[in-house]
């Protein structure tokens, strides 16, 4: 009885610490989120309150934030960028590091180590800058690709880093099998092992898009006009026309915002499956794909009996 007595002590504790940390971390956005919904007036007052809020003003500041700091167009740049630059990185992040884990060979780990290191460096922007308008990519709509290869290009080591953790937890027998079934290394790739990805890929992509969305030095850079500005630029170029109106900057800063909380709130399942499952080698379902490595009732599951028909 003590020692279950102890446990739920424990547990209430460590669950109060839990919540006040919480809080802490929300009391930030709490601020700035009642200050959007204010007058000027109140708002400048910075306090944690509800005075002051009414639907009306509510209205026209968000209305004047989407109107005057042209967040539509900002919105779609970043979605352009953000989609662009993921899927670059995601694709061959996975793919390389595939190769690498799966060909045991020095010059595939000098491979990966030369491409690990790329954690430890920091991104040069003036240099970079320098070679990108020596191919014409910093001005019009070269900016908006030269801008997607650098954000690939700095992502690139760490989405490669996490993936070849993931799948070195697949066993090498389902290559195998799917091989001798006749299947091409892309074909056994895209519609056998990167199903297998799906939790470690949500996890990738949720890095990916709050690392780009979220970017200001390289958007400074490179998309830097008006209609090529950035969703996070506008935030910047806002403070500079309406510096002591808090309440529209707080507004501006939720907008930007609300995109990557609600991603992250439809994605966190998915985020913790793939922090936590480590690969394994057994998918949580069976991926489609997988029929080239089963044939009829005959043939087996690589390290397992073979699946039931129609799954």
């Amino acid at each position: 009885m003590r020692e279950k007595r102890k446990k739920k002590i424990k547990q209430a504790v460590f669950e109060t610490i839990g919540v006040l940390i919480s809080f802490l971390v929300l009391i930030p956005f709490l601020m700035v989120l009642v200050n959007s919904m204010k007058s000027k007036r109140q708002a400048n007052l910075l306090q944690l309150n509800l005075k002051g809020i009414s639907l009306g003003q509510i209205v026209e500041n968000y209305g004047t934030v989407i109107k005057e700091a042209r967040l539509v167009s900002s919105f779609l740049n970043s979605a352009i960028v953000t989609f662009c630059g993921s899927a670059l990185v995601l694709t061959f992040a996975s793919m390389a590091a595939f190769v690498v884990v799966r060909r045991k060979t020095k010059a595939m780990k000098a491979v990966n180590n030369f491409i690990v290191m790329g954690l430890t460096l920091p991104l040069a922007m003036v240099p970079v800058y320098f070679l990108l308008s020596k191919v014409h990519m910093t001005t019009g709509t070269g900016a908006v690709a030269g801008a997607i290869l650098v954000y690939a290009a700095s992502i690139f080591p760490f989405i490669f880093f996490i993936y070849t953790g993931f799948i070195k937890g697949i066993s090498g027998e389902i290559d195998e099998a799917a091989i001798i079934d006749g299947a091409s290394p892309l074909l056994m790739y895209f519609r056998i092992i990167f199903p297998l990805l799906k939790p470690v890929t949500i996890t990738a992509l949720m890095h990916c898009v709050m690392t780009i969305w979220n970017d200001f030095g390289i958007s400074l850079y490179l998309l830097n006009s008006a209609k090529r500005t950035t969703a996070v630029l506008t935030t910047y170029l806002f403070m500079g026309q309406k510096a002591s109106d808090w309440q529209l900057l707080f507004a501006d800063v939720v907008l930007v915002s609300m995109p990557i909380v609600i991603l992250y709130l439809c994605m966190q399942k998915y985020i913790v499956a793939g922090g936590s499952g480590g690969g394994g080698g057994v998918p949580l379902a069976w991926p489609p794909g997988l029929f080239l490595v089963w044939r009829g009732g005959g043939a087996k599951w690589p390290g397992g009996p073979a699946p039931p028909p129609g799954r």
